[in-house]
């Protein structure tokens, strides 16, 4: 990756960060009791304005970063975003207060599409509206007995026809089976699957249709398609959606989007749509119940389905290791080529393997063991899918991995999610922790660096098998920002998901002593480490003790 776009990257990045934190203020601002001294209400309002606009320009900044990033395009805006329209009036009944919207409001093109049958029970809305009295802010979602001011595409005051979407095609036993992992994971992170065709990612590939899938939660009998388009059509701050067709089993949304952009350019909006889902936004889908959604080319989303049911976990390939297992370095006695690079054993780790090809030993020959931290929402949804991740995102020119998984099992790269739900002690049997790593392997030609621990483990012994001089490895990204697992060039491949379930805080764990004596903190930006840092170092000196779980 050249400098400038490293540089744009960054920025992307700071500008995320910078949206996430001002959502955070606002809500704290407009739902919590304390209201940051703010002492009248009207200092309150001016101040929640304040921080919709600082919002609304940072959300422009960061997509004009984004498609200059994707597509080398100079783009142009005014010093200031135009206001936007008055917003969608929301009912004030609802119990449960809706968080504001992720996005600011925009007038837009949104339609249903008369091209199915309906056996849905009633008619389906009209789109047609008439003028309702001002509305008042509130919130991005839109109640089902709520006016909107959102424009369509009718050129006169006309009411249109009433118009059909329910689809009489029946959902396939494949995506059942794949829609029940899906709620499997909704129920135990409140926020949807997302997935993006990996073909938009590919130079060489053409997006002649852009299409928009979600799956939700609800029964056909509730769901109110419009009202769910002008939510979706909001959050998501799409300005081109159509409904194409409704398919009932579970309420399955196809939506035709960004029809009127020509080009390559489509594909360009649906990789700045993919990389503009923040947590916030997918939070807002999980009100919506949403437990699932794909966006790209509807072709790869029907063949990505066939093939979640054909190929899943390797298990004869899954291992548990054992406190008590020996390690080695070079050559294991079971002559598996596993590259030049040492290798040893996980151990107290359990691993998931994935399928990556046939032959695998002939295929990678001479590739090395290496782990990847990742995120307790990444790792269960590989482990509820049962397929390698898709793709990974490339920092300061490359990918990190580490030869050590007791070093990837720091919180600064591994999180560290207690487990509280009843859903989560489902998956994890009388665990109180878990955390997941990324087992991978790369070819020894592709490690451009070999470094020191950067978590400033300075004075202590990381891992006795390795030195901490060469714990760290830099993996050539090929100058791409998302790492495809599924490409048969990349430079390195996802082979296993390492779980580890523990009673208490692995922070007690004898292999994670020299955290203490590095940098760890409790500010989840930094450290995801899953508890407050001084109860964590008080059970420490008072030897508690943690024991690992196989589940």
């Amino acid at each position: 990756m050249d400098k400038s776009a490293e540089k744009r990257l960054n920025k992307i990045y700071r500008l995320s960060d910078d949206i996430t934190e001002s959502r955070a203020r606002l809500l704290s601002i407009t739902y919590s009791k304390d209201k940051s001294g703010l002492t009248t209400e009207k200092r309150r309002k001016n101040r929640i304005e304040d921080l919709t606009t600082d919002i609304d320009k940072l959300k422009l900044k960061r997509q004009d970063e984004i498609m200059r990033h994707y597509s080398n395009v100079k783009l142009t805006r005014k010093s200031s975003p135009s206001p936007p329209p008055t917003p969608l009036r929301v009912s004030s009944t609802p119990s449960t207060p809706l968080p504001p919207s992720p996005v600011p409001q925009r007038s837009r093109t949104c339609t249903l599409s008369p091209s199915h049958q309906s056996p849905h029970p009633s008619p389906p809305p009209s789109l047609h509206r008439s003028p309702s009295s001002p509305p008042r802010p509130e919130s991005a979602l839109v109640s089902s007995s709520s006016s909107s001011d959102i424009r369509c595409e009718h050129s006169n005051d006309q009411p249109p026809e009433e118009l059909n979407i329910w689809s009489t095609e029946p959902v396939s036993a494949d995506e059942k089976a794949h829609y029940h992992k899906c709620k499997q994971y909704y129920d135990i992170i409140q926020q949807p699957l997302v997935s993006v065709s990996e073909k938009i990612f590919y130079d060489d590939f053409e997006l002649l249709a852009a299409s928009l899938v979600c799956v939700l939660d609800q029964d056909a009998s509730d769901f109110d398609p419009e009202t769910f388009l002008n939510n979706i059509a909001n959050i998501l701050n799409i300005n081109d959606i159509t409904i194409r067709k409704i398919q009932n089993g579970c309420v399955k949304v196809i939506f035709d989007i960004y029809k009127n952009v020509a080009g390559i350019n489509k594909k360009i909006e649906v990789k700045a749509l993919y990389n503009s889902i923040t947590d916030k936004i997918l939070q807002s889908l999980g009100l919506l119940k949403v437990l699932f959604m794909f966006m790209g080319d509807i072709e790869t989303y029907d063949e990505t389905i066939k093939f979640r049911s054909q190929v899943t976990l390797h298990p004869e390939w899954n291992r548990i290791y054992g406190i008590n297992h020996s390690y080695w370095p070079g050559v294991a006695p079971d002559q598996l080529d596993r590259g030049p690079h040492p290798y040893y054993c996980p151990l107290g780790w359990q691993r998931f393997s994935f399928y990556v090809a046939d032959k695998f030993y002939q295929k990678f020959k001479g590739w090395s063991v290496c782990y990847h931290g990742t995120k307790f929402a990444y790792g269960l949804s590989i482990l509820l899918s049962g397929l390698k991740p898709a793709n990974i995102a490339v920092h300061g020119g490359g990918i990190y991995a580490s030869p050590s998984i007791i070093y990837t099992a720091h919180p600064r790269y591994s999180e560290i999610k207690k487990i509280e739900s009843k859903g989560e002690s489902t998956f994890f049997k009388d665990g109180k922790y878990v955390q997941f790593v990324l087992q991978c392997r790369v070819h020894p030609d592709n490690i451009i660096k070999i470094a020191q621990e950067t978590i400033a483990a300075h004075d202590i012994i990381i891992d006795p098998n390795f030195n901490n001089d060469v714990i760290e490895w830099l993996i050539d990204a090929q100058g791409k920002t998302m790492m495809d697992f599924n490409d048969p060039n990349s430079t390195i491949v996802c082979t296993g998901l390492m779980v580890r379930v523990t009673d208490n805080h692995p922070g007690l764990l004898s292999d994670s002593q020299w955290w203490y004596k590095s940098h760890v903190c409790d500010n989840p930006k930094c450290c995801s480490l899953g508890t407050d840092l001084e109860e964590l170092q008080e059970e420490k000196d008072n030897e508690e003790t943690c024991n690992i779980i196989y589940t």
